[in-house]
């Protein structure tokens, strides 16, 4: 059986939305996909990183690491 969607409402503060809105709809990805990935993540147990969060990870690390191999190996990965 497929799974079907289902239309659900939910109460999100504003600033809550403006951020989401950051992360997806201002980078024309959807709100729906998004927080939909998030809660099935957090269901299998897991923790939800989204990809700008983990980019700036690997931009701090790079920032922070002396290592210069590491630093070589986080710039290739940190370009577009």
């Amino acid at each position: 059986m497929k799974n079907r969607a289902l239309k659900i409402s939910v109460s999100i503060p504003l600033r809550t939305v403006e951020e989401l809105d950051k992360l997806t709809t201002y980078k024309g990805l959807s709100r729906s996909r998004w927080i939909t990935k998030t809660i099935q993540t957090r269901l299998d147990g897991g923790v939800a990183v989204d990809e700008s969060t983990e980019l700036q990870m690997i931009a701090r690390l790079h920032a922070n690491t002396e290592d210069p191999l590491l630093k070589v190996i986080l710039w290739h990965y940190l370009q577009p």
